[in-house]
């Protein structure tokens, strides 16, 4: 798609992500990978799709995101930059030191959108004539997310409370003097609205939008970006016995082996070098990260495993993250019913649930170790590096 106007994107590639703990001990929260990419691949790869040619990463680690995102974007001008603090106003600053002189689209670098939702943003944009666009989606709990208010101008503000109205997708499309107010008043971005009051235009998008904050929000993605797959697509270098049964929508990529009586329920997506093993069971929304080894007889359903971490034989994983490196010994069970009402707790004692969740297994960090035989209860969360011992009850 070609634009009569330059469109230079900026992704912003957020701050430390603690509330992604226990998954980012030693990793930006854009770095966690889902369907076999970074989860920042995901809006940038909609830049690419729209025709820019020119992008940035604003980012707190601007080499490690260069390196991880080198090889997916030939041909792309893509750098990734330094941003001042951990802050949205820092990184907002920062937007206007590589903007051009004409369009500017933002996106936040954890929100997954589909390809549509940034037509539809940049389109309204351009037939608006205005100075910004905020494209905007509804939601029926706001808790935790940036509102969109319309009364009398427009502001956007962080929601503590459980209510309904309109979230913030995290996408904007700038014209240069809105950006230059956003850079002399330090990144204010409401401070920005009000001066140009009357000249901002509001975007609404309906269809699917995930803003991933806490882990659980992880297996959203995958949910959603699994949707789009409407066939399978296995390597010509995976090797599949003729006794496994691979059924519906799937990604296997090279090297993955799938033995005998295996089954593969999709939409499912099998990374690089992945082993499932005889008589498992790989269901609905799950991804298996690369080097990730599934022993017999398991069953993974609705579930996010990650690089090189093992599932043991007869284990039973639903609704649930195994961190990078994790082991999951034999016979090892997550329960993943809530029961109705239940709050999340996280590591500290602050609830950050923010939305209602029928399911949710466990959250475990990477380098863990669950022993064999093992029970953990709905919405467990296992720190980092931790071993846990046999026959264990995890509540």
């Amino acid at each position: 798609m070609g634009y009569s106007r330059e469109v230079i994107g900026v992704v912003l590639g957020g701050g430390k992500g603690t509330n992604m703990e226990p998954l980012t001990p030693h990793l930006e929260k854009s770095l966690i990978r889902l369907l076999g990419k970074p989860l920042i691949y995901y809006p940038i790869k909609n830049l690419v799709q729209l025709g820019l040619k020119r992008m940035y990463v604003i980012s707190r680690n601007p080499q490690r995101i260069s390196n991880e995102l080198g090889r997916y974007f030939e041909g792309v001008s893509l750098e990734s930059i330094g941003q001042g603090g951990d802050d949205l106003n820092s990184a907002l600053k920062m937007v206007k030191e590589v903007s051009g002189k004409g369009t500017t689209l933002i996106s936040f670098g954890d929100v997954v959108l589909p390809q549509e939702a940034y037509e539809l943003a940049l389109n309204s944009h351009v037939n608006s004539g205005k100075a910004i666009t905020v494209l905007m989606t509804p939601l029926s709990d706001l808790q935790g997310y940036f509102e969109v208010e319309v009364v009398d101008g427009v502001v956007i503000n962080k929601v503590s409370t459980h209510k309904s109205g309109y979230a913030w997708t995290g996408i904007l499309v700038t014209e240069r003097d809105f950006l230059n107010s956003l850079y002399e008043l330090d990144g204010d971005i409401n401070g920005a609205l009000r001066l140009f009051r009357g000249n901002v235009n509001v975007a609404l998008w309906s269809g699917w939008f995930v803003d991933v904050s806490y882990p659980w929000d992880l297996l959203s993605a995958i949910k959603y970006l699994l949707s789009d797959l409407s066939e399978a697509r296995v390597s010509k270098d995976a090797d599949i016995s003729p006794k496994a049964m691979v059924e519906g929508p799937v990604v296997i990529d090279a090297g993955a082996k799938v033995d005998h009586g295996a089954i593969i329920r999709g939409p499912v997506y099998i990374g690089n070098d992945v082993y499932v093993g005889n008589n498992a069971i790989i269901r609905n929304n799950t991804s298996l990260e690369e080097g990730a080894v599934i022993g017999a007889d398991a069953e993974i359903t609705e579930s996010l495993i990650g690089r090189k971490a093992t599932v043991g034989r007869g284990s039973f994983i639903g609704s649930s993250i195994i961190g990078d490196e994790s082991t999951i010994e034999p016979g090892v069970v997550t329960l993943n019913v809530l029961p109705t009402g239940v709050e999340v707790s996280h590591l500290s004692p602050v609830i950050i649930k923010g939305k209602q969740l029928a399911k949710l297994g466990a959250i475990v960090g990477p380098g863990t170790r669950i022993g064999a035989n093992s029970v953990i209860y709905p919405g467990s969360i296992v720190e980092a590096n931790k071993y846990i011992q046999p026959l264990s009850i995890l509540k």
